[in-house]
């Protein structure tokens, strides 16, 4: 079966773009005070500004990002303002533009707000490392603030170093005993790293009602047991009362998989999970897998490229994607991805056959009929197993990295 220890089980909510801009929206007078008064008709631009304000509070992004625009044109030093625009900005989805914004804004003014802004418009990019280097920038100089101190949490699990963002997490924590977003994103940690004991500990303390939080958490902990059924029932209470909670389809995809061999329901899941989070990387990776396998490699290349702009040394991305890239015969891109899985992990079974394949296409006979001696060997073996899909071609890599390249000298 697939695992997914190691991997990204935060369910933190965000604290949205249009939360952060509305701490900003009335201080942003500030900046535009001076130039206003200097202005032939100052009454003009605190009208622009003040209709901006008015359309952010209300949800009209558009409408308000057109009026910053304006406003800036005049005043391009308004740093209050830039950073409203890229929080309106990135409410639309335009994260690159915002992260242009929230960047001339600090060259203003060092703000640990924008710049926690501007850590959480990396992330919804992908750019994982960048933003947890923000983050930290932005709770270094404002320790007090929580949602930068789960932001770092969140991409340090992202990145794999859990231990690190439950160091981080438990202080926290303990200081706090009735935050529930921070012992919701402990929590989960702490499932990951397969504390049970203490995990529960947390739940009992600050999830004591019937929320979706409460039910994914107790989901997972079943997760961790083994208990398939129980799980999926928890997930799917989850997801009755809040189907929009992160990682929950993901999750619940996942138990399908698991428990009933699910293919169709656990792709549905993992494309739920997409559409709330594009950046999510073991839904691309088990999804695109999924397709791959199911026969519909060029609609899985998509999501297992986007899965390596996210993890690239990760080894079961790294097969994955060198057999659909075989399968749509581009084997010249293949061929190094599938060899490095090789030489990293030379017992896994279908890599051994995915380059067998790939030596016989290219005309490569001795190493194609090495790689069928191997696959001979590795089948004879009792702990062998025959290439049965998603859960066997990738399950052994899931969790893994390739060993970094040698340095030459």
């Amino acid at each position: 079966m697939v695992s997914t220890q190691g991997y990204n089980r935060s369910l933190f909510v965000h604290p949205t773009f249009r939360a952060l801009a509305c701490g900003l929206l009335l201080a942003a007078w500030l900046d535009i005070q001076k130039a206003a008064a200097q202005s032939p008709d100052p009454t003009e631009l605190d009208a622009l500004l003040r209709k901006a304000v008015e359309l952010h509070q209300a949800g009209d992004l558009a409408g308000a990002s057109d009026l910053y625009v304006e406003v800036l044109r005049r005043v391009p030093s308004a740093w209050r303002v830039r950073s409203n625009l890229g929080a309106a900005w990135a409410g639309l989805g335009r994260y690159e533009d915002a992260i242009d914004q929230y960047r001339q804004a600090l060259q203003r003014e060092d703000d640990p707000e924008v710049r926690r802004n501007l850590a959480l418009a990396l992330m919804k990019t992908g750019e994982v490392q960048e933003a947890a280097a923000e983050a930290e920038r932005a709770l270094v100089a404002a320790p007090s603030d929580r949602d930068a101190l789960r932001l770092l949490a969140e991409c340090r699990m992202r990145l794999g170093h859990v231990q690190s963002a439950i160091d981080l997490l438990a202080p926290a924590s303990e200081a706090a005993p009735d935050d529930k977003a921070t012992a919701y994103l402990l929590g989960t940690a702490l499932l990951d790293e397969g504390r049970l004991d203490e995990a529960q500990r947390v739940m009992e303390r600050v999830f004591r009602d019937e929320s979706p939080e409460s039910h994914v958490l107790l989901g997972s902990m079943y997760a961790r047991r083994g208990e398939w059924p129980a799980a999926i029932a928890e997930y799917d209470k989850a997801r009755a009362a809040n189907p929009k909670l992160p990682l929950v389809s993901f999750l619940y995809g996942e138990a399908l998989m698991k428990e009933r061999n699910d293919w169709s329901g656990a792709a549905a899941a993992f494309r739920a999970e997409l559409a709330l989070d594009p950046n999510h990387y073991e839904s691309n990776l088990l999804l695109g897998t999924l397709l791959r396998e199911g026969g519909h490699a060029d609609e899985a290349l998509p999501l297992l490229e986007h899965a390596a702009r996210l993890r690239r040394d990760d080894l079961a991305l790294q097969f994955s994607l060198g057999a659909a890239y075989l399968a749509t015969g581009r084997t010249d891109q293949a061929q190094p991805l599938l060899e490095a899985v090789a030489k990293a992990a030379p017992g896994h079974l279908p890599t051994q056959m995915q380059l067998a394949l790939l030596y016989t296409r290219i005309g490569r006979a001795e190493d194609a009929a090495r790689a069928r001696s191997r696959v001979a060997a590795l089948t004879k073996e009792a702990d062998a197993r025959s290439f049965q899909g998603v859960r066997e071609s990738i399950s052994d890599l899931m969790g893994k990295s390739a060993p970094p390249a040698e340095r030459k000298p």
